[in-house]
């Protein structure tokens, strides 16, 4: 049996009604296949246990991926089952180009979508998302691994963990997907966010860093994201996003040297 047969069994997809089977993303904590069927088209993600070193909470997700999908945020959800470790969702076409993300209207459109994101009352017992918490469990686990050298100097771990406590400061906390860019917006005429695996509650001035960040957008694209985001643009709005967009940057690079060590 092949590895795509193998999929499609777990999947419990009848082999008899499959006409294709494309593995579109292959990484170190999941692996996802495109499954084409007479019925219709699926997206079978199988994720692997390295995944607490990265802060993935599967069970957490699968309570957002339900909310979200109620809302028309997310995927429509088929199967989700955090200790098989197996999600299937419809496929709902294709992900935006990067260049789509620098697009004036696209910018407004991001926004909506995550005001409305924020807007949801959030799922009982979902992970929290602690900025202060995230910084330190990452610099733990390159310290006990060896590689404390990829997270910089004392200055800027310090530096990292003051803004975090800063931003934790404000109570306002909303459901947030934390991972906002390009290639996890699915445009079918109403963009729908895919990818939920580091959602939770937290903070959402975090989502807009992370398309900022993601995309390097110039200052006057991050200030039309805001100003279509917020109620009322104000200084001290600005400077928050630019300390989230900041601790985001330092986050990426901690997330992406503990991978290198799965």
């Amino acid at each position: 049996m092949s590895q795509a047969e193998a999929t499609a069994a777990l999947a419990s997809i009848d082999a008899s009604r499959i006409e294709s089977v494309q593995r579109i993303k292959h990484g170190l904590t999941n692996e996802s296949w495109l499954i084409r069927t007479v019925a219709g088209s699926y997206v079978v993600r199988l994720s692997n246990t390295s995944e607490e070193s990265l802060q993935i909470n599967r069970a957490s997700e699968a309570r957002i991926l339900e909310a979200v999908a109620a809302a028309g945020i997310g995927p429509e959800v088929v199967r989700c089952d955090p200790s098989a470790h197996l999600l299937i969702t419809r496929y709902a076409g294709k992900t935006w180009e990067p260049a789509q993300a620098f697009e004036p209207q696209n910018i407004d459109r991001i926004a909506d979508l995550l005001w409305r994101l924020h807007s949801l009352r959030p799922p009982d017992d979902i992970h929290v998302v602690d900025l202060h918490s995230v910084v330190r469990g990452y610099l733990r686990t390159l310290d006990e691994r060896g590689a404390a050298v990829t997270a910089g100097t004392k200055e800027l771990r310090e530096r990292a963990l003051q803004i975090a406590a800063t931003l934790q400061s404000d109570a306002n906390t909303s459901l947030c997907h934390n991972d906002v860019h390009a290639l996890n917006i699915l445009d079918g005429g109403t963009l729908r966010l895919i990818d939920w695996e580091y959602a939770g509650l937290g903070q959402r001035l975090f989502d807009l860093a992370s398309i900022c960040v993601y995309h390097a957008y110039r200052r006057e694209q991050r200030e039309r994201l805001l100003r279509r985001y917020a109620v009322r643009y104000e200084d001290d709005l600005w400077n928050r996003l630019e300390l989230c967009c900041w601790l985001f940057d330092y986050v990426r690079d901690l997330w992406t040297a503990v991978r290198e060590l799965q």
